[in-house]
């Protein structure tokens, strides 16, 4: 650690690519996820005024079914790239493997939206939202391009660019026409034009950096010279994905966190009433998005710091982590319980006052999932990608086991429960997982360091 400037070793080798700040990069991450989930949340709030609870219940089926197919589909590729501190892949393996599984996820959307029984319009919403789905996952693989070099900056300005248009346009394409199916090819639109006219020109400039920094720092030669473009090597591939298979089932599991109370609520309850879960619950998203993402801000300090055995300044940087986690969570439960009624009726309709008490629940529900943020951040660092698998997966059957009881019997409020519980739970494991492993690294360190004190006394 340099005691000047606050930086691990690792982030000053020479010829390497402008990094910004951690405080400056979690500034921006911030910020743009704060847009673009207010952007989210704002595309609720019209919907709800021009299509009422029914069609935002639509349109949050829609991506209920799609999120979590996508969220297996990208092998957690983001967190792979943001933590491979010793580089053994290059972004074209990325990028190659991601091109695969986005389509094979398309594939599996349109096979479920054509077996699911569902209504011809509900289907098509449903493939509408795979496609948008698709092409934000191959902006996310620029992100993380951007993400491992700590330029968190140019992944904002995605996100402020795409979230305000996306908005613009499903309000345009639903008012214009009366039809959510037209709000979601505009969505589709957005989100291709994102990609092509700002994710993939900053990746080229980003991956044109890279080679000038190698070749400086290898006599005029660049090492990584695939540039932008995906490398098909299918060995490289299979590798690769064998190793971020985990971290895609944790994305997986992280969306069905979200998704299966909205399975269950349209199931027992109704759209209707999914619509009501979904509105109030975006009042919690905010403070979501914005842990999650100062979360993978430092997810690639925090992978440097393990690697080094610099476990005080990884234990200092989760420490203020969970501490943003705590604060924001406590912040959003007491605003709601003050102010809930009040503010419901102001943002949505009147009539949604009555839903205060719910309100209340739903925040405590996303302050405990707020947790699993970092802590999942901080298992992903220690490339623990496995045993973060397996904690997420037993969160989501406490949630299913959990909200097949209480959902039927306290509706809404069962929901939130539920939700609280299966959070906990992940929670709790990876809380211990962290801690067992740091103790385990300390003691690994002061058996090196006895070790080489017992050599040099032979000597």
């Amino acid at each position: 650690m340099n005691s000047t400037t606050g930086q691990c070793q690792h982030c000053q080798q020479p010829g390497a690519v402008k990094r910004l700040s951690l405080p400056l990069n979690c500034s921006w991450i911030a910020a743009g996820c704060a847009v673009d989930t207010a952007a989210q949340w704002v595309r609720v709030v019209v919907l709800l005024h021009l299509g009422g609870e029914v069609m935002v219940g639509a349109l949050a089926l829609a991506f209920a079914v799609c999120t979590p197919v996508y969220g297996l589909a990208s092998l957690g590729l983001r967190g792979a790239v943001a933590t491979d501190a010793k580089r053994e892949y290059q972004f074209g393996d990325y990028f190659a493997l991601r091109l695969v599984t986005s389509v094979l996820a398309l594939l599996i959307v349109a096979g479920i939206a054509w077996a699911s029984g569902h209504e011809p319009e509900t289907a098509l919403l449903i493939l509408l939202a795979g496609v948008t789905e698709l092409l934000k996952a191959l902006s996310d693989v620029f992100h993380a391009l951007q993400h491992q070099n700590e330029r968190m900056d140019r992944y904002a300005i995605s996100l402020m660019i795409r979230g305000p248009l996306m908005v613009m346009a499903l309000t345009a394409g639903v008012w214009w026409t009366g039809s959510l199916v037209w709000g979601l090819a505009a969505l589709a639109v957005v989100a291709a034009a994102t990609l092509l006219l700002y994710d993939v020109p900053s990746g080229r400039r980003m991956v044109r950096a890279l080679q000038s920094a190698q070749a400086r720092s290898h006599g005029g030669v660049a090492l990584h010279a695939s540039g932008l473009m995906p490398r098909w090597d299918p060995p490289t591939m299979l590798r690769l994905a064998w190793l971020a298979a985990p971290l895609g089932v944790v994305i997986s599991m992280i969306a069905l966190q979200i998704s299966v109370p909205r399975y269950l609520v349209s199931f027992y309850l109704g759209n209707h009433a999914l619509g009501v879960f979904v509105s109030i619950f975006y009042l919690g998203m905010v403070g979501s998005q914005l842990v999650g993402a100062i979360g993978q801000s430092s997810g690639p300090r925090l992978a440097k710091y393990y690697a080094a055995a610099d476990t005080v300044g990884y234990s200092k940087l989760l420490g203020k982590l969970v501490l943003v986690a705590v604060g924001l969570g406590t912040a959003t439960a007491l605003g709601v319980a003050l102010l809930g009624g009040p503010i419901l009726a102001l943002i949505y309709r009147p009539h949604f006052a009555q839903y205060a008490e719910l309100a209340v629940c739903l925040m405590l529900a996303a302050a405990a999932g707020y947790l699993t943020h970092p802590l999942g951040i901080a298992l992903e660092a220690m490339r623990r990608f496995k045993t973060h698998m397996v904690i997420r997966t037993l969160g989501i059957v406490v949630l299913l086991a959990a909200g097949t009881v209480l959902i039927p019997a306290y509706g809404l409020k069962g929901a939130a429960v539920a939700m609280m519980i299966s959070s906990t739970s992940a929670v709790l494991g990876c809380a211990g997982v962290v801690l067992w492993s740091l103790r385990r690294c300390n003691a690994t360190e002061r058996t090196g360091i006895q070790v080489e004190v017992s050599v040099r006394q032979a000597a």
